[in-house]
């Protein structure tokens, strides 16, 4: 069985769903004062193919995160 995520003293843990398309919940361990991007890089994926929202508000990549933010990334769509 997987062991529960923990955050230690330089680390934290962040809660990620990935809508609307992959409709799956994901939380990762990052350092303390990591930015919306990596936490994006962290699960594998390019920052620009999501936007990411924070309590119903669009986060820049930039924005430092703290131990126990909840985050949506929603997938761009584009074609033509």
């Amino acid at each position: 069985m997987d062991e529960p995520i923990r955050a230690n003293g330089r680390a934290m843990i962040v809660t990620i769903h990935l809508l609307p398309t992959r409709k799956e919940t994901r939380r990762i361990k990052l350092e303390k004062g990591s930015s919306v991007e990596q936490a994006i890089r962290a699960l594998g994926l390019y920052p620009d193919q999501w936007i990411p929202v924070r309590n119903d508000e669009p986060l820049p990549l930039d924005e430092k995160l703290e131990d126990g933010d909840e985050l949506k990334l929603i997938s761009v769509v584009s074609g033509g």
